[in-house]
């Protein structure tokens, strides 16, 4: 039974504990950046981004003891020249953004920013590229002109609902030997990942030139599992955000829903 983690800024609380050995016992765990769905078997349990949870609905369900939430601001944004109620039509360049800051952005672009996208792109946008959006570090740095949105609170704004990120998916098989050892674990490093937040702070400032405030707000209003409140927007985003990908518009069984539970 491997446990997989999707190595991105929104998971260091847990990535970090585990690299820095700040946690016991590490064995079977592996970190890989851009995880997808494709990388994971019924035999893993996996944090990984929500969209690309819509593809294992067959062989995996969702314990919601740990996820990546965010509570009306993240690390996505998106950036414009000029006021996003100006930009009618336009080509939106994502720029190293990965599965749920894509469909996030698709789910607002039309219904909050009154944006048509006529084309998305993960080319290097042009230097007067209408609307960039960003993730990770480069959504957390202030910019000298222009308009900055962070689609975490635009979706907060729109919906009331918090913004989740990152699901817990356990696979069939691995949900039949018992996987309660591997989730005590992450939830373990989740603790401490939480408890040693100004040092992980810290190292984030120094390794990523992030804006300190940005920073802190961020990651001040995250949580690292899903409440019952949190399914329902969980499943708006991949309704209304799945639009000309390749991920479904549903979500695998929660495992506490389970008839079995």
């Amino acid at each position: 039974m491997t446990v997989l983690i999707d190595d991105a800024l929104a998971t260091t609380f847990l990535t970090m504990p585990i690299r820095e050995g700040w946690i016991d016992d590490v064995s079977g765990i592996e970190i890989r950046a851009g995880l997808t769905a494709a990388d994971v078997t019924a035999d893993d349990i996996a944090l990984l981004p929500l969209p690309e949870a819509t593809l294992l609905t067959q062989t995996h369900v969702i314990d919601r003891s740990i996820a990546i939430v965010h509570d009306g601001a993240g690390m996505v944004a998106m950036r414009t020249h000029v006021r996003p109620d100006e930009i009618d039509q336009v080509t939106v360049y994502l720029q190293e953004v990965g599965a749920t800051g894509e469909v996030l952005t698709r789910a607002l672009l039309r219904p909050y920013f009154g944006i048509e996208a006529t084309g998305v792109s993960r080319d290097e946008p042009p230097d007067d590229a209408q609307v960039v959006v960003t993730e990770g570090a480069a959504a957390l740095t202030p910019i000298e002109t222009g308009f900055r949105e962070d689609l975490a609170r635009s979706w907060f704004i729109m919906t009331g609902k918090a913004f989740v990120s990152h699901v817990c998916v356990v696979g069939v098989a691995a949900l039949a030997r018992d996987p309660q050892d591997e989730l005590a674990r992450l939830r373990a490093a989740l603790d401490v990942g939480w408890e040693r937040r100004r040092d992980i702070r810290l190292t984030i400032r120094e390794s990523q030139q992030v804006d300190p405030g940005m920073l802190a707000e961020a990651t001040g209003k995250m949580r690292f599992s899903m409440e019952p409140d949190d399914q329902e927007p969980a499943r708006m985003l991949v309704e209304r955000g799945t639009w000309g990908t390749d991920f479904g518009r549903t979500l695998p069984a929660y495992r506490d829903q389970l008839p079995t539970a």
